[in-house]
């Protein structure tokens, strides 16, 4: 075994990372969800099924549809850590031809992500277009 060393799986194998204990730590899940209602009314937050979200502070979470397949996510008392950290979102659901991003992330006194998702074909240019998605949101530091 590597001492002090975090082994990190990657795609293509297993490979060795040096890392001094001092300035490393196991990362900490701080925030999930599952965001259930992919067409919420608009501009209205809902807490998602407690059984599948976690807050570390113990505080809220919510999302917030604010227009066609874009959404605010709100992990209350996450933020205010700095600088750093890890932002993770996918759409959920079977039969979906859809895919979701986080455009934007911010770290104030509270975690707040915004997260688009998109169909297949329909938008400008003949790219993808904004569509309603439930979807998975996972926040780690």
């Amino acid at each position: 075994m590597c001492p002090k060393v975090r082994i990190v799986l990657t795609a293509l194998g297993i490979s060795c990372v040096g890392m001094s204990s001092a300035y490393a730590s196991a990362p900490q899940v701080l925030c999930y969800l599952w965001a259930d209602q992919p067409s919420p009314t608009i501009n209205v937050p809902y807490t998602p099924d407690p059984t599948y979200s976690f807050n570390s502070k113990k505080k809220a979470v919510s999302v917030t549809k604010v227009a066609t397949g874009v959404y605010d996510v709100v992990c209350t008392g996450e933020g205010g850590k700095g600088a750093g950290g890890h932002v993770q979102v996918s759409s959920y659901g079977s039969g979906l031809n859809t895919f979701c991003h986080v455009g934007f992330w911010d770290n104030g006194a509270d975690l707040t992500a915004e997260v688009d998702c998109f169909g297949k074909g329909g938008g400008n240019g003949g790219g993808p277009a904004p569509q309603d998605s439930s979807f998975d949101f996972l926040y780690v530091r």
